[in-house]
């Protein structure tokens, strides 16, 4: 389990490092971070992203291990303008990890939804 920092934050590779089987939990980490930006990239109403590397999307655990997402710079930045948040959902099974992340945001002044 090898990485500088272009991928994981230092708390996520803590995670992992902690969990039975490391990389199937870094692949679980990636898998969701491409899910939230296919989410993100895939929806006309939220116009380009700004640049973002990602650490910048990390992924957090709650207190009963729950994934989430925790956005940082102006990725976090851009969606808190636009009130959007991810709800993901992450699993690994024999070798293979996959995730999915649903985009919720507030209504637009104009009565939409993202």
């Amino acid at each position: 389990m090898r990485d500088s920092g272009v991928l994981f934050t230092a708390g996520e590779r803590a995670h992992c490092a902690s969990r039975p089987d490391p990389d199937a939990s870094l692949a679980g980490l990636f898998a969701a971070k491409e899910a939230f930006v296919k989410a993100l990239s895939s929806s006309a109403a939220t116009g380009p992203t700004p640049a973002y590397t990602f650490p910048e999307i990390e992924v957090v655990h709650g207190p009963a291990g729950q994934p989430r997402l925790r956005l940082h710079g102006d990725l976090a930045r851009w969606c808190g303008e636009r009130g959007i948040l991810g709800e993901l959902s992450i699993s690994h099974s024999g070798g293979m990890a996959g995730a999915v992340v649903v985009l919720l945001a507030e209504p637009t002044t104009s009565g939409g939804h993202l």
